[in-house]
């Protein structure tokens, strides 16, 4: 019962976060509420993959932050495809957190209501989650509503199609490994061997999981000013694709959003990698050795309090956590439970847990 208390929690915990969107004169451009079959009022949605409505997040947590009264509701579906419903409702002091699982129809069929007195938020390069925090009757005091995972090495395979220009006569594929881009009516530029970074292709699919890639999109595919740009883009994932098309006129969110992503690439395309990026890890302190830190990478708060109690019971390679001895360190400036950035010298050496020497060690918020 135990276990299958913390896999709802995590369920639950499957949603997101984003950054407000502007048109370029500081009026947030809003988008329709998410419809969701047998449920109103619905801000926020996750359907395994893509999320809409994560705007909505980021204005509830600045409100918290601000002692703003609001409201929000969450819904994601569970495997089986019932919708489940998180609603917190914050009145300028605390927050009521509010689950409802009487649709879901393998689940407890009941409604749940906790208080708590903050929240934070926690962003790694490959998930964020929004935590809350001081709650009464909930284990290690805290729980996370809201996350959502977009770490590209999951996925089997993730490339993308890039075309763009007046006439679409410029392209980035990373499929084909080739960019083409015109310079003027006499001059083309172009390479047969070109690659993005991992950690650019990394955030172009945080952003395109951010922005519900999954969903319908009703983008502006033609334009009226004579020397606008047009794109496409080609979204290569697992087995299956996603195409859209769309002009720098399209003010719309998604329009804008995928600009944003478009314009991202273009310019990370145009410089020029010669050296290989540091490594980098993120994470939890759980032990502390000779001159080694023992971490937990990418864990939220809530995830490093859980592993503390269980971790003992359990042998590392029964998790899905990636766990690093950092060597070479000065353990007298750290404790258990500190959250830490470190560079790595050469690699990451082998899994469960890997090594690695550190060049540079930081505690973070």
């Amino acid at each position: 019962m135990k276990m299958k208390y913390i896999i709802y929690l995590f369920v639950i915990a499957s949603l997101l976060v984003a950054c407000n969107t502007s048109n370029g004169s500081g009026e947030i451009q809003e988008r329709v509420k998410p419809s969701v079959k047998g449920v109103s009022d619905v801000d926020v949605v996750n359907t395994h993959g893509g999320v809409e409505g994560v705007e909505k997040m980021q204005v509830f947590y600045e409100n918290t932050q601000k002692g703003i009264a609001a409201d929000l509701r969450i819904v994601h579906y569970t495997i089986e495809g019932d919708p489940m419903v998180t609603d917190l409702s914050f009145n300028g002091d605390t927050i009521e957190v509010e689950h409802d699982t009487t649709r879901d129809t393998f689940g407890s069929g009941q409604v749940t209501t906790n208080t708590c007195g903050n929240m934070l938020v926690e962003s790694y390069p490959t998930n964020i989650s929004y935590i809350v925090t001081d709650c009464k009757g909930m284990p290690y005091g805290m729980e996370s509503v809201l996350q959502i995972d977009y770490d590209m090495k999951l996925q089997d395979l993730f490339e993308i199609e890039l075309k763009y220009g007046v006439e679409l006569e410029n392209e980035i594929n990373t499929v084909s490994n080739t960019m083409r881009k015109v310079i003027n009516a006499k001059e083309l530029q172009s390479k047969n061997d070109f690659e993005l970074p991992e950690s650019v292709m990394q955030e172009v699919y945080k952003k395109l999981v951010l922005m519900s890639y999954l969903g319908e999109k009703d983008l502006q595919a033609k334009c009226d000013e004579e020397d606008a740009t047009n794109y496409e883009l080609k979204m290569h994932l697992n087995r299956g694709h996603r195409d859209y098309r769309w002009t720098s006129c399209d003010q719309s969110y998604d329009g804008l959003k995928l600009t944003e992503i478009a314009e991202y690439v273009i310019e990370q395309s145009e410089i020029e990698q010669s050296e290989m990026p540091d490594v980098e890890v993120q994470g939890y302190v759980l032990e502390i050795k000779d001159n080694m830190l023992v971490i937990v990478e990418d864990v939220n708060m809530f995830q490093f309090e859980w592993l503390k109690v269980e971790l003992p019971q359990n042998d590392l390679d029964t998790w899905i956590f990636d766990f690093t001895n950092l060597e070479g360190v000065n353990t007298d400036e750290f404790k258990i439970g500190d959250k830490v950035h470190a560079t790595i010298q050469g690699d990451i050496i082998g899994s469960k847990p890997g090594k690695a020497v550190v060049k540079e060690i930081k505690k973070i918020n």
